[in-house]
């Protein structure tokens, strides 16, 4: 039987970073198991959403002795990990009834970050290993990217293997009678999301920012489906709480807007933060002084809220400073919503003028009808505005030790 099951979104499987990590976590396990490096793991890369349960999987998923979820914004919302995820909680479950104990059997490795967890991966967030800042602020995926991070990456992994062999040694994990049916089974993460303290991945609160660099702000202007309600038809299904519950593209993308923008930044190799646009000048401000980036990601139906309106023109009107980028989802449903794209342009002629009269695109981007579009506007806002940052950016240079600030002068023989 396989050690360990690596349960993860497909599409989160980008370059094959995925499929690359399976085996360095697998070589760790064989190494201390005595196996061969093939013996230690199952993953599973050719089943689609729909299609048959393969015998295969489905023994694995029954017999392995660790499941290792690579969370994400697109695992959370995966009805197929969700089932995956229900399969091995049931058999710690019965292995708790049975011997009253529970094994770290289930083990969530943030792959991506993402503001918020199904209460079912949060009832598992063991702690039976040391993770590192870098891990806890932007996830594995960006351990593995960076050369600088290499060391971290491989002592994660190292680590992760010596809980799975551990755990393999320590407990036997109930095996279920019959094969799982799939299509019986539901979904672990059906309930609700609950959300974290934080606003993102990288911040503790709204004022203890990140200074690294390479560092996204994600402003979000969207209001709450409270606020919505007498305005935007439907709004109770877009929209949430707080702002961060926004989802413009739903349907058809169930993942927050503000989550799936963090996702993309992270495939950068950028650390990212979900902010309110309320608190937009100081962000500007702080992403200034560190050399960071800005994104203002506007929802029309929420532009007009006084609480936003004095900030988006207070940041239109400010033409001393680098502006950040906008981009404006807009989609079929806020078409057949509005009765077109009317609304959209006068809202926005109202709060964010100077925008929409010098229509640049390098700043500037309006009606993204799908999360695929969102995704090819964002790549490219990143790409603009490094760009940006490395013409026009901070430079900091450290004071010369030895208190004279001359410049060194070098005599031949």
């Amino acid at each position: 039987m396989p050690l360990f099951f690596l349960s993860y979104a497909q599409e989160d499987n980008r370059n094959s970073q995925i499929q690359e990590f399976f085996v360095d976590l697998s070589e760790a396990v064989a190494g201390l198991a005595a196996l061969h490096w093939d013996e230690a793991g199952f993953i599973d890369g050719h089943i689609l959403l729909g299609s048959t349960w393969p015998d295969t999987l489905s023994d694995a998923l029954s017999t392995s002795a660790c499941l290792i979820a690579l969370t994400s914004p697109r695992y959370v919302v995966s009805d197929y990990c969700g089932r995956e995820f229900q399969v091995f909680a049931d058999r710690i479950d019965e292995h708790e009834r049975q011997f009253n104990v529970r094994p770290p059997a289930i083990v969530p490795v943030q792959w991506i970050p993402c503001d918020r967890l199904p209460k079912a991966v949060a009832g598992f967030q063991y702690r039976n290993f040391q993770t590192g800042t870098a891990y806890a602020q932007d996830g594995l995926l960006t351990l593995k990217q960076r050369k600088r991070h290499e060391d971290d990456y491989k002592d994660f992994v190292d680590a992760l293997a010596r809980h799975i062999v551990q755990t393999a040694r320590d407990h036997t994990l109930h095996r279920p009678a019959q094969r799982p049916v799939l299509s019986k089974v539901t979904s672990a993460f059906d309930r609700p999301a609950r959300p974290q303290a934080h606003h993102g991945p990288s911040a503790s609160t709204a004022v203890q920012r990140a200074t690294s660099a390479r560092h996204v702000h994600i402003v979000l202007v969207a209001g709450s489906s409270a606020e919505l309600a007498g305005s935007r038809p439907g709004a109770e299904d877009r929209y949430g709480a707080v702002s961060r519950d926004w989802r413009p593209y739903r349907p058809e993308l169930e993942v927050p807007i503000g989550s799936w923008a963090g996702a993309i930044a992270t495939t950068k190799s950028y650390g990212w933060t979900v902010e309110d646009a309320e608190e937009l000048a100081a962000v500007r401000e702080w992403a200034r002084a560190h050399n960071q980036i800005v994104v203002l990601v506007v929802d029309v139906w929420s532009a007009d809220l006084p609480r936003y309106q004095v900030s988006l023109i207070r940041h239109d009107r400010d033409v001393d400073s680098p502006r950040a980028p906008v981009l404006v989802p807009w989609t079929a449903a806020d078409d057949a919503a509005a009765g077109g794209n009317r609304k959209m342009w006068d809202t926005l002629a109202r709060v964010l003028p100077h925008h929409v009269l010098h229509n640049t695109r390098d700043v500037w981007r309006t009606q993204i009808a799908t999360s695929a579009r969102f995704q090819e506007e964002l790549e490219d806002v990143l790409v603009v505005e490094q760009g940006r940052i490395y013409r026009t950016g901070t430079v900091y240079q450290e004071p010369p030790t030895d208190g004279s600030g001359l410049r060194p002068i070098l005599e031949g023989p």
